[in-house]
């Protein structure tokens, strides 16, 4: 499912980039060449970005337990008492 919705994002992201290269390029030919070729150089670095940071490895997980150890530690969730004007 997560797949599908990547589909339709950066597919509608692409139609879009591409009907408005095809504008530019209809306007003004010569400029909007180098103008469309910086943006995909652009592109490719963030796509490069996006692979280096979802390769990185994510803060380790902690499932709760019947004595609710997690509760215990430093990024616990919220209490009533941690609220401010309790």
């Amino acid at each position: 499912m997560n797949y599908l919705w990547l589909f339709a994002v950066a597919g509608g992201a692409a139609v879009l980039g591409i009907a408005l290269a095809f504008g530019m390029i209809k306007q003004d030919g010569r400029r909007s060449v180098a103008a469309i070729a910086c943006a995909f150089i652009v592109a490719i670095g963030a796509l490069g970005l996006g692979v280096y940071v979802s390769k990185e490895p994510t803060a380790p997980l902690r499932s709760s337990d019947r004595e609710g150890s997690q509760n215990r530690l430093p990024g616990a969730a919220t209490t009533e008492k941690d609220l401010p004007g309790q």
